[in-house]
C-alpha cells in the first residue's frame, strides 16, 4: 500500500511543530531543523532551494515519526492492507473539513494510479487533517476509529451502500442520517473496546450522544436499549439503517443492564470535544465526491510517497 502526503501539509506540520516545541522550552527540533536547513541557503542558489527544502521536510516528517501514525493505523486492519492500494493525505484549514473516506472520484494528478488500482479491485482512501493533528495524542485513536468505518465500508458482509435512499422528505432524511452516524460510531467504539483498543469516545460519552438522538425512548428503558447496542458484536449497513429509521427496531435491542448505571439522565444536548463528530457537515452514507477535485487542485505530481514494505 502506497501512502502519499501533500507536500504543503508536510511543511506546515514541521514548521508548526518546530515553533510549538521551541515555544514550550524544548529547542531540540528547532536545532535539528536548522542543522539541515541552514546549509541549503549556503550551498544552493535560489532556484534550487525549493526542491531541497521539499526533500528536507519529507525527511524530517519521516524520522520524527509523523508518517508512522498513519501507517501504523492501517496495520491494525488487515482487510484495509489487502484492499487499499493508495492513501492520499492532504491538509485542511478547519476541523469541520477533516475526515477519512473512500475515494469515489479521482483528480487528474492520480488518474493513472486510480486505473491501476481499480483494475486490481483495490480502493483508494483519502485522509484530510489540519496540520496540528499530527502532534495531537488523540490522532492515533481518531485514525483507528475512522479506519474501522472504512474497513466496514469495504467489507462485503457489512453491505455498505452510499446511495441508500432514506426518508420521505429532507427533514426525515437528515434525522435518519444523524442517527445512522450515532449508531455506527457507537458500534465502532464498542468493537474497539472489546478488542482492547482505546476508543474515540468512552462508553459514557457514546451513551450521552445516543440519548440526545433517541429522546422518545422512555428513560427507564434507555440504558437497557443502549447496553444492548453496545454489547452487539456487529451491525450491518441495513441493520443500522433500519434502527436509524424506526425507533421500535432500536428498542428491540434492550437487554438487562446489570451493574452498568451509565451517566445520570439529563435533558440536555452533549457538546462533542476534540475531533469533529463523524461526518460532521456531511451525511455518513456517502463517498467523497469532492476529494479528487480538491486533491488535483492542491497537490502536484511531486506529492510525497511513503510505501509500506510487504504490502
Amino acid at each position: 500500500m502506497e501512502i502519499r502526503f501533500q507536500p504543503a501539509l508536510l511543511q506546515e506540520v514541521i514548521d508548526s511543530f518546530v515553533e510549538k516545541t521551541e515555544r514550550e522550552g524544548d529547542p531540540t527540533y528547532y536545532k535539528e531543523f536548522h542543522e539541515h536547513a541552514d546549509p541549503i541557503y549556503e550551498k544552493f542558489i535560489l532556484e534550487d532551494r525549493e526542491s531541497e527544502f521539499k526533500k528536507l521536510y519529507q525527511y524530517l516528517f519521516g524520522i520524527w515519526g509523523f508518517s508512522d501514525i498513519v501507517r501504523d493505523s492501517f496495520n491494525e486492519y488487515p482487510l484495509l492492507k489487502e484492499k487499499v492500494g493508495i492513501v492520499l493525505v492532504k491538509g485542511v484549514l478547519k476541523e469541520d473539513q477533516e475526515g477519512v473516506d473512500i475515494l469515489r472520484k479521482w483528480g487528474s494528478v492520480e488518474k493513472g494510479l486510480a486505473q491501476e488500482f481499480e483494475e486490481k479491485g483495490m480502493k483508494g482512501v483519502g485522509i484530510k487533517l489540519i496540520p496540528r493533528r499530527f502532534y495531537d495524542p488523540a490522532l492515533t485513536r481518531y485514525c483507528r476509529h475512522e479506519l474501522m468505518h472504512i474497513s466496514d465500508m469495504i467489507d462485503p458482509l457489512f453491505g455498505y451502500d452510499p446511495d441508500t435512499k432514506l426518508g420521505q422528505n429532507p427533514g426525515e432524511e437528515s434525522l435518519i442520517l444523524q442517527r445512522y452516524r450515532v449508531l455506527w460510531s457507537l458500534s465502532v467504539d464498542s468493537r474497539l473496546v472489546t478488542a482492547g483498543k482505546e476508543p474515540m469516545l468512552s462508553k459514557e460519552d457514546r451513551f450521552k450522544e445516543f440519548r440526545s438522538w433517541y429522546r422518545k425512548i422512555p428513560p427507564p428503558q434507555l440504558k437497557s436499549v443502549f447496553e444492548g447496542l453496545w454489547q452487539t458484536a456487529y451491525f450491518t449497513h441495513s441493520e443500522l439503517i433500519e434502527m436509524a429509521g424506526d425507533i421500535l427496531r432500536v428498542m428491540d435491542r434492550a437487554v438487562d443492564v446489570g451493574r452498568w448505571r451509565g451517566p445520570e439522565l439529563e435533558n440536555r444536548i452533549m457538546l462533542m470535544p476534540g475531533f469533529p463528530a463523524r461526518c460532521a457537515g456531511s451525511p455518513p452514507i456517502r463517498g467523497s465526491r469532492t476529494w479528487g477535485r480538491n486533491w488535483s487542485r492542491t497537490c502536484s505530481t511531486s506529492s510525497v510517497r511513503i510505501t509500506q514494505a510487504g504490502t
